[in-house]
């Protein structure tokens, strides 16, 4: 009929043996007619999950049509759909999706099953996904659910604790501090180049830049099978970012806006002015008897006014003129630095909108995030600002084509002051040189200092600005191509440009005297001086691959990738610095009468390719086995070693599948055995560091040039070129292999649900410096492949979930880890120095002296092992007291070998141990509450900071507990008598290491869902308010001047903060 009719406006329709013609229709004639005369109805209904919790944002949709909606915050929705047998597909990530005819029925309820129930959830996985089932490596994943309603500014602050061991620790609390990220411990002795790949929706990007509210969920590759796929930069593990995708539904917009209060999580404490000149006065008296004595100590009238001051601040002044320099005033007042700098909470906000859905082939998510965030030290003027616009489109073509584009950008506003008065709490400075005694202003209204005291508001104030603005913008363009059954190509290519300015502008400012005397210009900030420094970067990538995927004889399942991975990258850098500027007030860099401005610059290209394949097969659903491997190159090594080969193996055994656990099978639920074995290279640089100067050539010799030579030819100075270094011919890749065994579980009714994992992972062939070679050769050995490091771990995780009655249900998850590393292999330092690496060395050794009390009489001195090679200067009663460990009269450092340390040991040891994690969850009626606590189960610290011991030199501020002091009075203090230059008894030692253990209350949130008869009078899908805390209580047994999460007291302090938000969909 075909044949007969074309060409001809006839159209014919067959019904049982007749065949009935006529005129052919227009399309969209046909259209109306059909939708006229179908009939619709509506239907309602809710969704929950086996627990019988309601589940919001789930996909419905009418099968074999683009009509969809999704579910409230009720788990309610409503659709519009034909009369006719209709069936409606209900699907989420993370549940197994269900069909519901809808024949005869208006209302319908919906009980979705857990996809880890069935382990049909889809795991992001290098190149592809796969189900949870068919894992065969150590995976964890995050879900944006455990990210949200948390304050935080970047990713790596929501992930903490949430993945065992996944270590994610942040430098300092200032505002844009990222985080960084480490997978199972130290896995290198080079430092930055054992960090995990991160990468963002399949390129490498910065975790922090990205808003957390954007992310979809979160893959952590651990073992080497398991990231094998990414080769040369997954030694160490990967992390793999998704952000949300667009969903074919009706239009929806959510918004998502939170206000933060913060202050410090702990507040160093200094001693007052009193204990303070009392203090400083006795350990004066005590440096005049064989120690060191004040160069500036403080008088009795000092002590005098200080106490008037006091007792009676409001009649008495915190100056009084200099006797012996009539210009200056003599400082008697109190004041707490600390307090003064943070008198309240510092504000931060963070707001998202988002829109998705879509009509026919085509969906788009768009959104919007933006985060303010001020400084904890106000009158610094840090304000952080990150905006982050993004967009996802995804459009079906045809039945066999999908195009796919993303666009993403960073900007950031960062200003700050000038100087180093933000880069920590200036409590170095405090330790340092800003006694309580002195006030902040004078009583003229001048700042204090005089040239002699470094004023933080006075710095804050008057010395010039820092800003830097950045942009970094992701464009990224894809196909998906099922040319024939079972098999799909997919191919993207990325191109990223970074754009970045940093300007920091000091001005000189003058400091003041006795009612307003200029005394001069403060000398820290002279002269005035502007540097601009400009990073450009271009990133490019293409990731194309074809996978295979079939089941033959219903029990054979096989699945085949192969695809290839280019990348490349261009960087350059341009620095300007000059003195003397025209108008010290203008940061203008033409404008200045520096002889020699400075400039500086760095530029670097590298690429990698590499080929990949992964072979799955599984039978019966039972056993399992995945082969990975990449031929990788790179152009950071020379042409005969720049190509490698990384092969893994992984296998499981589902024993839960077999015949003999079928009597159990609602019992035990599931349960899964896992090994695998895999050899990952590394390059040997932070392969997330794109935007650096870093040696991206070490196989080249380099020459040093010295641009600043001190001597004159002709009428000006000259320029020096060095010899090159020598590089090793052998200078190849480190390579990390790791053998890994884990047990999966799911038991009674998928309740309760864990993993564990042990695992080995050595790293050799290290990059280390060369044997040394006589100094008449002019220049250093090359480096060499040389080193092997072995870390030993587990890992466990174990979830309960369940309900009681009809409204309340619950949740728990416990993250427990443990691991350290052993360097094995080390060819340098045969001596074994250990204060340096040395074959055998347990990585964050702590060697010290075993302390036995303190001497308590001149006859106990003279009796007891000499002391003097440890220091010396003369002994006294309240010194600390050394055991003689190797019982040869006398206490020393021996030769600091491990052979011969002396009368030390290793007494602890810095790596974190025992980290944990108690994730817990509950929700009543409207009501949701979620904790998460987290912390380290054992972890030593030696504290060497001057504050700590009370005074190191005469210009230290001690802080509070240091007042339990030895005297003849108070003989079981906690510290030695007080003398400056304390070096004897500030030796690394037994009594003063400290427990950097703890435990703490990471975040706390209630919110509450208003009801639906709310949402629908006000026009809105659902509506959420909730109050957040993060990093509320802290336990520990260190002293409150020292956080342990950063243990570094002069760094800006991590913050604890209270959120309140709000949670709107339409």
């Amino acid at each position: 009929m075909d044949e007969l009719l074309v060409d001809k406006s006839l159209d014919y329709q067959i019904k049982g043996r007749s065949i009935a013609i006529g005129l052919k229709l227009a399309p969209k004639l046909i259209a109306k007619n059909v939708n006229d005369n179908i009939q619709k109805r509506t239907i309602t209904g809710r969704v929950t999950n086996e627990n019988g919790q309601a589940l919001p944002g789930i996909n419905v949709l009418l099968k074999g049509s683009t009509i969809g909606t999704s579910t409230n915050a009720q788990g309610e929705f409503s659709l519009t759909v034909p009369e006719s047998n209709s069936i409606l597909i209900i699907s989420s990530v993370g549940y197994a999706t269900a069909e519901i005819p809808t024949q005869g029925k208006n209302e319908i309820n919906v009980v979705l099953k857990a996809a880890n129930s069935n382990l049909e959830e889809v795991v992001v996985v290098g190149f592809g996904t796969q189900k949870k089932e068919n894992l065969t490596g150590a995976v964890a994943t995050v879900s944006a659910k455990r990210l949200a309603d948390r304050p935080i500014a970047n990713l790596g602050q929501g992930l903490q604790g949430l993945v065992p061991n996944l270590n994610i620790t942040s430098a300092n609390g200032k505002p844009g501090t990222g985080s960084q990220f480490n997978i199972r411990g130290t896995g290198s002795i080079n430092g930055g180049t054992a960090g995990p790949l991160i990468l963002v929706d399949g390129v490498q990007r910065d975790p922090n830049s990205i808003d957390p509210s954007d992310v979809e969920n979160v893959t952590v590759l651990k073992d080497a099978a398991a990231a094998a796929i990414y080769g040369g930069r997954a030694a160490y593990g990967v992390i793999l970012i998704q952000t949300k995708n667009p969903k074919s539904q009706n239009p929806q917009i959510n918004y998502t806006g939170e206000y933060t209060i913060s202050r410090p999580t702990k507040m160093a404490k200094y001693i007052n002015s009193i204990d303070y000149i009392r203090m400083h006065r006795q350990a004066n008296r005590n440096g005049q008897d064989g120690g060191t004595t004040a160069t500036e100590s403080f008088t009795e009238q000092d002590s005098i006014l200080a106490n008037a001051y006091f007792n009676d601040p409001v009649n008495n002044l915190p100056v009084y003129v200099d006797p012996s320099n009539p210009a200056k005033y003599r400082y008697v007042g109190n004041t707490d630095w600390i307090k003064e700098q943070y008198p309240g909470w510092a504000p931060m906000q963070r707001h998202n909108l988002s829109l998705q859905g879509g009509r026919g082939a085509t969906s788009v998510i768009t959104s919007l995030g933006y985060l303010q965030q001020k400084g904890l030290f106000k009158e610094a003027g840090q304000k952080y600002q990150r905006l982050n616009p993004s967009m996802k489109v995804n459009s079906e073509i045809t039945d066999w084509l999908t195009l796919t584009g993303n666009f993403a950008l960073t900007h950031i506003d960062d200003k700050e002051t000038a100087g180093v008065v933000t880069g920590g709490t200036s409590s170095g400075w405090i330790s340092g040189d800003l006694r309580p005694t002195m006030p902040i202003r004078h009583p003229d209204g001048n700042f204090s200092g005089q040239g002699s005291f470094t004023n933080p508001f006075a710095v804050a104030a008057n010395n010039g600005k820092r800003k830097r603005y950045s942009n970094d913008l992701w464009l990224t363009g894809g196909v998906k191509i099922k040319p024939i059954e079972h098999v799909s190509v997919v191919a993207d290519y990325t191109w990223n440009a970074y754009n970045n300015f940093l300007q920091s502008h000091q001005i000189p400012f003058k400091e003041y005297g006795v009612n307003g005397i200029l005394l001069g210009t403060f000398p820290w900030t002279n002269p005035s001086s502007v540097s601009e420094t400009t990073d450009n970067h271009n990133y490019f990538a293409l990731n194309a691959f074809a996978t295979y995927e079939n089941t033959f004889a219903e029990k054979h399942y096989f699945k085949a990738m192969a695809g290839i991975n280019r990348e490349s990258s261009r960087y350059k850098r341009l620095g300007i610095f000059a003195n003397n500027l025209v108008d010290p007030t203008k940061p203008a860099i033409n404008l200045n009468n520096d002889p020699r401005p400075s400039v500086t610059g760095a530029e670097n290209e590298w690429a990698l390719f590499g080929t990949v394949f992964r072979l799955n097969y599984i039978f019966d659903k039972k056993y399992l086995l995945e082969i990975n491997g990449r031929y990788d190159g790179s152009s950071r090594f020379s042409a005969d070693k720049r190509y490698v080969f990384t092969p893994s193996v992984s296998a499981g055994w589902r024993i839960s599948e077999e015949n003999f656990m079928a009597g159990i099978k609602d019992v035990v639920n599931d349960l899964k055995l896992r090994g695998s074995y895999g050899e990952l290279p590394n390059q040997g640089f932070n392969s997330n560091d794109l935007y650096s100067a870093t040696n991206f050539y070490p196989y080249l010799p380099t020459m040093p040039v010295n641009n600043s030579v001190g001597y004159i030819f002709g009428n000006q100075t000259g320029v020096s070129v060095g010899a090159p270094g020598l590089v090793s011919t052998n200078f190849t890749w480190e390579k990390s292999a790791t053998t890994n065994f884990g047990l999966d579980f799911a038991l009674l009714k998928n309740r309760l649900t864990g993993s564990f994992d042990v695992y080995e992972r050595r790293t050799r062939d290290m990059l280390v410096a060369g044997v040394p070679l006589p100094s008449v050769l002019g220049t250093a050995a090359p480096s060499q492949n040389a080193g092997t490091l072995v870390t030993k771990g587990w890992e466990l995780s174990v979830g309960w979930n369940d309900r009681i009655g009809d409204e309340l249900s619950y949740d728990l998850m416990l993250s427990l880890s443990d691991n350290h590393a052993k360097l094995t292999k080390y060819p340098l330092n045969t001596t074994k120095i250990f204060n340096n690496w040395y074959e055998g060395k347990l990585d964050g050794e702590i060697w010290g002296f075993e302390t036995q009390g303190y001497f308590q009489s001149q006859e106990e001195i003279d009796s007891a092992p000499r002391q003097t090679q440890v220091w010396g200067g003369t002994w006294r009663p309240g010194d600390i007291r050394y055991a003689d460990l190797n019982n040869d009269g006398k206490i020393d450092f021996g030769n600091n070998t491990v052979g011969n340390p002396g009368d030390r040991k290793i007494i602890g040891n810095s790596t974190p141990r025992y980290s944990f994690g108690l994730n817990m969850g509950l929700n009543y009626k409207n009501f949701d509450f979620s904790a998460f606590l987290q912390g380290i189960g054992k972890r030593d610290t030696w504290i060497s900071n001057s504050a700590f011991w009370g005074f190191t030199s005469e210009w230290n501020v001690p802080f509070v507990y240091a007042t339990d002091y030895w005297t003849p009075e108070n003989r079981d203090a906690y510290f030695p008598r007080l003398r400056f230059g304390n070096g004897g008894n500030s030796q690394q030692q037994t009594k003063y290491l400290q427990n950097a253990a703890y435990l703490r209350v990471k975040q706390l949130t209630l919110g509450y869902s208003l009801p639906k008869r709310w949402t629908e009078r006000a026009k809105l899908g659902r509506a959420r308010v909730y109050i957040s805390g993060q990093n509320l209580l802290t336990f520990t047994s260190l002293f409150d001047a020292f956080d342990p999460e950063v243990l570094n007291f002069q760094d800006a302090p991590q913050s604890k903060s209270v959120a309140f938000g709000l949670q709107l969909g339409f």
